[in-house]
């Protein structure tokens, strides 16, 4: 290789290496998201929004695939949940969620369990006791979306 074409080799790969430093420098760092705090604040504002009756919250929240398995086995979908809010045939006094664990897959699922305690009515009938919950979570491009919901009643010891 003659000095020229040595120069022109140094020259070329210096130009990459500066090019690739600036172009580091330039790309934003990934936004840091505690999972867990992230998905706390929305189970928290959708007990808010059970206990308010607010049928806005389900709409923006519930995945369009979502689907809730009741206590009594009765499957319903986003629209359903939502028009049952709408209309008020579910009213909660009381919702409190203890025991909560996370389960977090590849960064972007979470399931969470759990046993809530509950009062209100439902379709006019009273609605009371505890109950085994669990709800998956799915991260979909920067929006966390629920797109499952299952209760199942403890029996009474």
């Amino acid at each position: 290789m003659t000095s020229r074409s040595t120069v022109l080799a140094a020259l070329l790969l210096s130009s990459i290496v500066l090019l690739s430093a600036q172009t580091a420098k330039k790309a934003p760092a990934a936004p840091s998201e505690n999972i867990g705090t992230v998905i706390g604040k929305l189970e928290d504002e959708m007990r808010l929004a059970a206990l308010k009756g607010t049928a806005g919250w389900w709409a923006d929240h519930l995945d369009d695939a979502f689907l809730d398995t009741d206590f009594e086995g009765r499957v319903r979908t986003k629209a359903e949940v939502v028009d049952m809010f709408k209309a008020n045939r579910v009213i909660y006094e009381t919702m409190n969620l203890s025991e909560r664990t996370l389960h977090v897959f590849n960064g972007n699922t979470i399931i969470v369990s759990g046993r809530m305690n509950l009062a209100g009515t439902y379709q006019n009938q009273p609605l009371s006791g505890d109950f085994q919950v669990t709800r998956v979570w799915t991260k979909q491009g920067l929006v966390w979306m629920l797109v499952s919901s299952q209760a199942t009643r403890i029996a009474a010891p």
